[in-house]
């Protein structure tokens, strides 16, 4: 197993580590100190205690008799390497995206808008009047009878000041 992050959360001089894998999971290792403490990119054997679920609903593992693992080359952890080691680099090809092929198109007719109005037209109405309305009500100075006369008034000042932005 590869370390993508490892946190120290000794509290009160009780060891308490947080370790993320590269695959994702979660590993806390409690009690025992880690001097000197892996680094990301290190290779780890342990032993599973337990895997639970947090209150947030996350996987975790509990391990004991962490150790880093040796190197075979060198006969070494890696965070005792004095030369960095990277991982090969994945070869990638390139293909261009595929290109669209002009047609003709000689049915298209544009439909002209219905009432005077377009799709933007109706939303931004949509979206005055039920501001307005909306306000109105919470106002506490109107009933429910006065729902439809606002929503007259509304469309009314819409269409006279904001149908020809």
């Amino acid at each position: 197993m590869i370390i993508d992050k490892i946190f120290d959360n000794t509290k009160d001089g009780v060891p308490n580590y947080s370790i993320d894998l590269i695959d994702g999971t979660r590993l806390y290792y409690r009690g025992v100190s880690m001097n000197p403490m892996p680094q990301k990119g290190d290779a780890i054997n342990y032993t599973v205690i337990n895997t639970k679920t947090s209150a947030n609903g996350n996987q975790y593992t509990n391990i004991k008799d962490l150790e880093v693992a040796v190197n075979p080359n060198e006969q070494q952890a890696s965070y005792q390497q004095s030369e960095p080691q990277y991982a090969p680099q994945p070869q990638y090809t390139t293909t261009p995206p595929p290109q669209p092929v002009p047609q003709a198109n000689n049915t298209f007719t544009p439909k002209p808008p219905s009432n005077g109005f377009n799709k933007g037209d109706t939303q931004s109405l949509f979206i005055f009047v039920t501001g307005i309305v909306g306000r109105s009500m919470q106002s506490g100075h109107f009933s429910i009878d006065d729902i439809e006369q606002l929503t007259k008034n509304a469309v009314r000042a819409f269409n006279e000041n904001l149908k020809e932005l």
